[in-house]
């Protein structure tokens, strides 16, 4: 679906969830649920490993469920 721009952007699925981890220079973790389809986007630190993003996004995976469920339920516009 999406192709990697860089060698820090790619995306890796976790619980059947694709999740584009994009690798930047900051000092916090962000985790983003998009609408329309709840499509997740997680902004990471340079220093953080592959293990230390995984670990976080599994323990916000309710809270990602929560909104793309959210997502799901809400009524979508006619095209135009």
């Amino acid at each position: 679906m999406t192709t990697s721009k860089s060698p820090t952007d790619y995306q890796i699925t976790i619980a059947q969830i694709p999740v584009q981890v994009i690798r930047k220079s900051i000092k916090n973790l962000y985790i983003g649920v998009y609408p329309p389809e709840g499509r997740v986007r997680v902004a990471a630190p340079l220093h953080f490993t592959d293990d230390n993003i995984r670990l976080a996004i599994i323990s916000r995976l309710s809270l990602i469920k929560k909104h793309q469920a959210k997502f799901a339920a809400q009524p979508s516009q006619s095209p135009r």
